[in-house]
């Protein structure tokens, strides 16, 4: 995992991209992502999932030389695992942050709109560039976050939105200082940590199933995950504690 860190303090999981100047992503590495990201999924010791990059970048997409000489090949490239990284990212059972430390581009956008919550430092900016070079992808990851006209004018244009417009459209919950971004990721992260850890991730679970669902087939999914987590001594617990207060 070489150019990807993955370590664990207080609950608390750091994935960082490491592969300066701008962290664009090999097939390799895109992989080593996949192996971290359900790495910490599966220890219990971890509650929360930090996802950043090393530098004042956090990345500016796939690898492009890499993906060519693939094309021209015909041998797996970079957005081969494009699918089992979203995956993993999409459908952990651990809350992830992403602290978005620069710019994010293309798949480096895709990743970032795949975390729960999102920080950033003032000097990112995110865009799909990939209209300038030949490329298609990330429409779908931005749609998540932005509007139907924004997502179109970035993918047919190149169009790019720094921080301070994207807290503006409260796209991201901070704009910040470069030095202020991990001490506000790991705040929101030990806050998560310290919840009982059964209704985190059914929390988590909730989130990710019902963006797809409709408002009633979402809403009993909803009830069905809370009638489990009310089996739970914790739950029961918090119930009574509150109702004693």
């Amino acid at each position: 995992m070489s150019d990807i860190d993955l370590s664990v303090a207080e609950h608390v999981a750091t994935i960082t991209l490491s592969r300066p100047p701008v962290n664009a992503l090999t097939l390799g590495m895109m992989q080593a992502l996949v192996e971290a990201l359900k790495a910490a999924d599966a220890n219990e010791e971890v509650r929360a999932v930090i996802l950043t990059g090393q530098g004042r970048c956090f990345s500016a997409g796939v690898d492009l030389r890499e993906q060519l000489a693939a094309l021209e090949s015909d041998t797996p490239g970079p957005t081969s695992v494009g699918l089992d990284m979203y995956d993993a990212l999409l459908n952990s059972r651990k809350p992830s942050i992403a602290a978005v430390n620069g710019p994010a581009l293309g798949a480096g956008l895709g990743i970032a709109s795949s975390c729960c919550i999102l920080v950033a430092s003032e000097n990112t900016y995110v865009g799909i560039p990939e209209v300038n070079v030949g490329m298609l992808g990330g429409a779908r990851h931005a749609m998540r976050l932005l509007g139907h006209s924004t997502v179109n004018r970035m993918l047919l244009t190149g169009h790019q939105l720094d921080a301070r417009e994207l807290f503006h459209r409260r796209v991201i919950e901070a704009c910040l200082p470069q030095e202020e971004l991990m001490p506000y990721a790991r705040t929101i992260a030990r806050e998560i940590a310290e919840k009982d850890p059964a209704a985190v991730q059914m929390a988590r679970k909730s989130l990710a199933d019902v963006e797809q669902m409709g408002v009633l087939e979402g809403y009993g999914l909803e009830m069905g995950l809370a009638t489990e987590l009310g089996k739970t001594e914790n739950a029961r617990g918090a119930m009574r504690a509150f109702l004693n207060r």
